[in-house]
């Protein structure tokens, strides 16, 4: 392991290299995002499980809640609005359908996972998501046919693995289970294997029936497709049927396999007083940039010992990967140990494995922090990956800054406790369901509402995005018997309306493209 000092350095070189890839909002909270982006999915899923231990919550977001934007271009990703439009084809979603679903209401919620649903028919169609293609052909189907493509990220879901095998992809989800073609479709997805063909015993797994059929995953054979081809980052099936797929692998006898993963990290927001928090995570890395895939391999074979990529490739070695924190900016103070382990196991088998640095400040004029971080196998600390970070507390008077009493908070905790309790007294005092219906809200959404932390507050959230003047949800809390509600919005109105004319404003500043 090395043994390194660890530097202090000046935000004045340091800044600009050190750009955050993303920022992503989850209710109140803000998430920034550091080192290569992922596909959606992937990113989807790390900031579930970011948001979930920085909140201390046991409940997965569904995608729906998640408002991320990319810092380069700040466009939004777009993903349906579940409260304020009805379900749309071919745009990314949290829910699926029930099998032999014929309605956009027979929904089932998977919040670990993001799916897109679309009609096909005689004609053949094409879907895409997160890197997942799936091209159907003319005549492979006799009638219209709604058919779902998504990713999963649920481990629950996930193959038993050896101790010498890893998951080589995501899985693949494709509805309606145990459809069959007049002609083969055409599945293809990306895989982090590195060398596959000369290293790795590639397989690809399927699991039949629904999710809810906890049946067992087993080898595709012959029967499942007409033709499979392995590249070098990506796999194409000509499948049969459709059904639940992924790849795993395990290297060839007297061979040391190799796969691709990058860094990323998530960070809070930098607050005065708080403490600063990145979680770095090792994730597999989907790659068609042939420019970043020829890095590391110069890298792998010597031809540079510095990396200036967040890609790594991890060996099937059983080395633990280490995270060593090399830089901090002046005025701030590590708490912890510099390095941190991440079990081989950890990496080679699970889904988003990561540790977390704990920085505090120790001076009251450092407004910002920078840190840089390698990443490296043990043994092989000359090849390692690169994470810079750099954030600024927002100035005080900055609509970005949370506040200890924000008036808008304030009456949306008021109105969860008033509303979220459903009405089962006989009385005709209306509940969230109510107020859901006044919205416009169809029948699936409030179904799918029923099942979520908080259906109050994704509501108000709603509400606040449409600019509409609280003067009318306060008249809309009157209509359903709701005056205690209505009291709580008049008591604020004053405020309010000022405070959500710069939350409106901070969500046009993360939407608009």
């Amino acid at each position: 392991m090395r043994s390194r000092t660890l530097n202090q350095t000046s935000a004045l070189s340091f800044m600009d290299s050190a750009r955050k890839r993303m920022t992503i909002q989850i209710h109140k909270e803000q998430l920034n995002v550091y080192g290569k982006c992922s596909k959606i999915g992937l990113l989807m899923m790390t900031a579930q499980s970011y948001y979930k231990s920085h909140t201390n919550t046991t409940e997965d977001v569904p995608v729906e809640a998640l408002n991320a934007v990319d810092a380069a271009t700040n466009r939004k990703t777009v993903i349906s609005k579940l409260l304020t439009n009805d379900w749309q084809e071919g745009l990314p979603t949290s829910l699926i359908f029930n099998e032999n679903a014929s309605t956009s209401s027979q929904i089932v919620k998977q919040n670990k996972g993001i799916f897109i649903h679309k009609t096909i028919g005689p004609k053949g169609g094409r879907m895409n998501i997160s890197g997942v293609t799936l091209g159907i052909p003319p005549d492979a189907l006799v009638d219209d046919t709604l058919v779902s493509l998504g990713l999963l990220w649920n481990e629950d879901f996930a193959p038993p693995l050896t101790k010498k095998q890893t998951i080589l992809s995501p899985l693949i989800f494709c509805q309606p289970s145990g459809l069959k073609f007049k002609k083969p479709v055409k599945l293809t997805f990306p895989h982090s294997a590195y060398s596959i063909t000369s290293d790795w015993v590639p397989t690809v797994m399927k699991r039949e029936g629904s999710l809810e059929n906890h049946s067992q995953w087993e080898t595709l054979t012959l029967a499942d497709y007409s033709q499979r081809d392995v590249g070098k980052h990506r796999i194409t099936l000509h499948l049969n049927h459709f059904t639940l797929y992924t790849l795993v692998g395990e290297s060839k006898p007297a061979k040391t396999a190799a796969k691709l993963v990058h860094i990323v990290a998530f960070t809070n927001q930098l607050k005065r007083g708080s403490l600063f928090k990145p979680r770095i995570y090792c994730l597999n890395s989907y790659k068609d940039e042939v420019e970043e895939v020829q890095k590391l391999q110069n890298q792998f074979e010597g031809v540079s010992k510095l990396s200036d990529t967040s890609g790594l490739i991890v060996h099937d070695t059983e080395h633990d990967i280490l995270v060593e924190l090399v830089k901090l900016g002046d005025g701030w103070q590590l708490n912890g140990e510099r390095t941190e382990v991440l079990p081989f196991e950890n990496v080679w088998h699970g889904f988003q494995p990561h540790c977390t640095f704990v920085m505090r400040q120790e001076k009251t004029t450092a407004y910002e922090i920078i840190c840089e971080f390698h990443v490296y196998q043990a043994g092989d600390d000359n090849r390692f990956a690169k994470l810079k970070i750099a954030e600024a507390m927002p100035m005080p008077s900055s609509p970005l800054t949370p506040t200890e009493e924000d008036p808008v908070e304030d009456l949306i905790r008021e109105l969860i406790i008033l509303l979220d309790p459903l009405n089962t007294s006989g009385s005709d005092a209306g509940d969230w369901r109510h107020l859901a219906e006044k919205l416009n809200v169809n029948v699936s959404r409030i179904r799918w509402l029923e099942v979520q932390s908080s259906p109050t507050r994704l509501l108000l959230e709603t509400w606040l995005e449409s600019k509409t003047p609280l003067s009318e949800l306060r008249d809309i809390l009157l209509t359903i018997n709701r005056p205690d509600a209505a009291g709580e919005v008049d008591k604020r109105v004053a405020i309010l309306e000022g405070e959500v004319g710069r939350t409106v404003a901070i969500l046009e500043r993360h939407a608009e493209s």
